[in-house]
């Protein structure tokens, strides 16, 4: 079984990645294959809308690093994305990536999506409730495109508080939270 994270973070040591690192480290010690791509680091263009995925079997026609990662969705059983909240919403790699699974989209029996799981991580510095509320939803939102193209929502975890760099490192409760993650993702 394998299970791809995909960190958004453009930090080295965010606290979403250190989260996801956890959750991996965890389907790991259950015997999963266990790969993460760190987008700030790949080459991966924004989706160009030409819809060459459309008349091509979900093919794009961008020729990045993104091929990477669609080829490890097709042989994976689970996904988990990792995002800072910035601006309210998901990290700018974050978004590309979503619009790039367009692709998915048009060809979900070549990517074999349905039954996949999917979890979300998502870290942000805000602790004010109206904040929260308002982020928490447009992550739900977001959400509602990866069970669109057919994807299992296992958790969706919005760890708040982590204004600095390894916040996470010292709060035992999001720590546990990203342990979580990893354990539902392979049951």
């Amino acid at each position: 079984m394998k299970i791809i994270g995909i960190n958004t973070s453009p930090r080295k040591n965010s606290n979403s990645k250190i989260a996801l690192e956890k959750a991996l480290e965890t389907v790991e010690s259950k015997g999963a294959i266990v790969k993460i791509f760190d987008l700030n680091n790949m080459n991966i263009q924004t989706c160009q809308a030409c819809d060459y995925c459309v008349n091509h079997d979900g093919q794009c026609s961008l020729d990045d690093d993104m091929q990477q990662i669609y080829e490890d969705i097709r042989d994976a059983y689970g996904i988990i994305l990792a995002t800072p909240i910035y601006m309210g919403n998901v990290s700018s790699n974050a978004k590309i990536f979503i619009d790039r699974l367009y692709a998915i989209m048009n060809s979900i029996d070549t990517y074999n999506v349905p039954g996949k799981k999917f979890s979300v991580i998502a870290s942000q510095a805000a602790v004010d409730p109206p904040m929260y509320e308002y982020i928490k939803h447009n992550l739900e939102t977001t959400v509602d495109i990866f069970r669109g193209i057919g994807l299992d929502v296992e958790d969706v975890e919005l760890l708040i508080g982590n204004a600095k760099e390894g916040n996470i490192l010292t709060n035992e409760n999001q720590m546990n939270k990203a342990v979580m993650i990893g354990n539902k993702i392979v049951r």
